[in-house]
């Protein structure tokens, strides 16, 4: 019944959607709870905590936009990229479902900042394949991503994936190339400047230094009740990997091409992980967008529809007992 609402692209979707996003993020508005800034989270992030940590109702308003600008933003590239059906909703609600599945994906923190940034950044190496001359988006995924890092540092790892996005679109022209090092110096200058006209230039060379210096890596932690939720999920997202990667070839060469980056964002993702520390919980956020995108892909592809079916109720149901008993 679900994925057939999905399917059919009617307006009933807003009305499976809204009660879900209000459902998973009830217990969380209002109660003011802001990750403190921790290790990587670097000066942007650090003004932000200090400036709006006073007002609990501010702080869970800025959260639940950021994860609706998300969602909606995630929903209308997977359709302007032709990775999703027109006028369907699933990749929101799928997206909503991930980030609400566990409490610290609910409360404002410095990787959920970082990953609208990301988010921005695929958008725009997705779009711009088969251009003639990308340039503009080359800069702007460069400066996005770039920005996403001085909320949250190992966000710069993502910076790779332009790079790789190259490689698999099979631009050859140095002009890209260098252009990808403008918008990460563009990005520097205009934080940079902010720091030096606050005197606070040497916060950010701090943050960098304490971050290649640091000595304990991939130390994960996360509650027993995460590690069950994010257990099935990640056996859904492996299900429906599979699947992808037995139909990948029978793609056009663009969509192909197109869900090889979206495999790299998860590996990189994994990459980034290493960093997490204390804030695993915080940057799980980073792995919701590829696994939002294979999910879909997985729902809307399968031969057995009822098969994708179940999975999402499977998905669904589980999110909310997660939620629930209070993860």
């Amino acid at each position: 019944m679900l994925l057939r609402i999905f399917r059919s692209q009617s307006p009933i979707q807003f009305l499976l959607i809204l009660p879900l996003f209000f459902g998973l993020w009830y217990s969380s508005f209002g109660n003011g709870i802001i990750q403190a800034p921790a290790n990587f989270d670097t000066g942007l992030y650090h003004f932000i905590f200090n400036l709006i940590s006073p007002y609990p109702v501010l702080i869970s308003f800025i959260a639940i936009l950021l994860v609706s600008l998300q969602a909606i933003v995630l929903n209308w590239v997977l359709i302007r990229n032709n990775l999703s059906l027109r006028n369907n909703l699933l990749p929101a609600y799928i997206f909503i479902l991930l980030t609400g599945s566990t409490h610290s994906l609910t409360q404002l923190s410095a990787p959920l900042i970082a990953s609208l940034f990301i988010l921005l950044g695929i958008a725009e190496l997705l779009f711009m394949f088969e251009l003639k001359d990308p340039f503009t988006e080359c800069f702007n995924a460069s400066f996005f991503i770039t920005v996403a890092s001085f909320f949250y540092f190992p966000a710069i790892f993502f910076f790779l994936l332009i790079w790789i996005s190259y490689l698999v679109y099979r631009v050859i022209s140095w002009r890209e190339w260098i252009i990808s090092f403008v918008g990460l110096a563009a990005a520097c200058l205009f934080v940079w400047f902010y720091f030096f006209w606050n005197n606070q230039e040497m916060v950010i060379w701090k943050s960098i230094k304490q971050f290649f210096g640091y000595p304990e890596h991939f130390k994960v932690q996360l509650s027993h009740s995460a590690y069950i939720i994010w257990g099935l999920i990640a056996l859904i997202f492996l299900g429906s990997l599979s699947n992808l990667m037995n139909h990948i070839n029978e793609k056009v060469i663009a969509i192909r091409r197109k869900y090889w980056v979206i495999i790299f964002i998860f590996l990189i993702a994994i990459l980034s992980f290493l960093y997490a520390n204390q804030q695993s919980g915080y940057h799980i956020i980073f792995f919701t967008i590829p696994a939002t995108i294979i999910i879909n892909y997985a729902l809307l592809n399968r031969k057995n529809p009822r098969r994708s079916e179940l999975f999402l109720w499977i998905l669904t149901i589980a999110v909310i007992i997660s939620r629930i008993v209070g993860i």
